[in-house]
């Protein structure tokens, strides 16, 4: 299987020689940014557009990009503490666990709660009556037992979840023994596809299972793989790496075109997202060695960049956005913007998502941005 390789690449990366090596903590890969700008405009674009505009192509992978970089990035953050905490000497998690836990809440606890007043504001129904829930980081369990997804903050459940990965995963990174972390951080990856499984047939009324935070580990868990296996020499933009995640977006392109046949293959099904996981591993490691040609410039270039920095604030500000318009230009909404015109409503969303992203990163973000020059806004 595909990913059982890529697994061995990535657990083996002690034995690896660094073809290029680079010091990645103290390196800031502005490519990254720009996969940052495509991932949060794709799942705009799920978001907002049509079924019919969108097609089936599957533009929602955006998120799991940034579930996976954020396992990737948070672990060598943590990794790079462990390794200054024991040289160091002395009673040094709990200070580091604080720290850490200080930085997180600094970067993205104001951004997230000031776009929860937002939505609160505008009118988005569900989190005016389960406020606590959203405030408390809850929200994807809440959401996991919904008939449908709110409106105007559907997306917490994301969020919630990456929540509940900062304050539990410092504490496997600084308590696991060293020699275990990968066989940790690889039960992480096998739980994940085993409970879709078991929600799928034991608890089939839980509508949106995926929500569930158990479900969503091997994304956190293939992302630090890549992280410990860099430490151990792996290098960047290593070419078996490259060829596992090939093959891992191969398999996640069969699974998924099954799976919107309505013919998922039983038991394979379960492993797409974590198929999909290996493949957004390669892709991190391609783009840390640096992307060159077209693709290279493309995410270099500024409109991108500028995009990629304000991806924390489009993701956060996007689903409310159609319904605060909705309460100063309802006439968005008129008949004659539909068809072909509806492009002109999404330009308004895109539009005023951008301002609201752009106030959130020049007043709530960038201030109380510690330096860390590898982990680009780690939301």
């Amino acid at each position: 299987m595909p990913q059982t390789a890529a697994w061995a690449l990535l657990l083996r990366g002690e034995a690896w020689l660094c073809e290029r090596p680079v010091d990645l903590a103290t390196i800031r890969n502005t490519q990254l940014d720009g996969w940052r700008a495509f991932a949060v405009l794709g799942v705009m674009w799920h978001h907002w557009a049509p079924k019919e505009w969108r097609g089936p192509l599957p533009f929602e992978i955006g998120l799991f990009f940034f579930l996976t970089l954020t396992g990737f990035l948070i672990t060598r953050i943590l990794l790079r503490e462990r390794a200054v905490g024991e040289n160091r000497g002395g009673k040094w998690r709990m200070s580091a666990y604080l720290q850490f836990q200080k930085r997180r809440m600094m970067r993205i606890l104001l951004p997230c709660y000031a776009a929860m007043l937002f939505a609160i504001a505008v009118g988005a129904s569900d989190i005016r009556q389960h406020a606590w829930i959203y405030f408390a980081h809850g929200s994807n369990f809440h959401m996991a037992f919904m008939q449908g997804w709110p409106s105007g903050t559907a997306h917490y459940w994301t969020l919630a979840i990456q929540m509940q990965f900062y304050l539990i995963w410092p504490l496997v990174v600084f308590c696991t023994p060293r020699r275990w972390l990968s066989g940790v951080f690889l039960a992480c990856v096998v739980l994940a596809p085993l409970s879709r499984m078991i929600l799928a047939q034991s608890f089939p009324w839980i509508p949106h299972g995926q929500a569930i935070t158990v479900t969503a580990l091997d994304y956190f868990g293939v992302g630090a793989l890549l992280a410990l296996a860099l430490e151990r020499g792996m290098a960047v933009g290593d070419r078996r790496l490259k060829r596992a995640s090939w093959f891992a977006l191969t398999g996640y392109g069969v699974l998924y075109v099954f799976g919107e046949m309505n013919q998922p293959l039983a038991g394979f099904c379960y492993l797409q997202q974590t198929l999909l996981s290996v493949a957004m591993a390669g892709l991190i490691s391609s783009t840390l060695a640096g992307l060159s040609g077209p693709i290279g410039d493309l995410l270099e270039h500024p409109a991108v960049q500028q995009t990629g920095r304000l991806s924390y604030g489009l993701y956060l500000f996007h689903t409310p956005t159609p319904l605060f318009l909705g309460k100063i230009l309802p006439w968005l909404w008129l008949p004659f913007f539909s068809g072909p015109w509806l492009i002109v409503r999404l330009a308004v969303y895109a539009f005023t998502s951008w301002g609201l992203a752009y106030l959130s990163w020049r007043y709530l973000e960038t201030k109380r941005q510690s330096p860390e020059p590898l982990t680009l806004p780690d939301r």
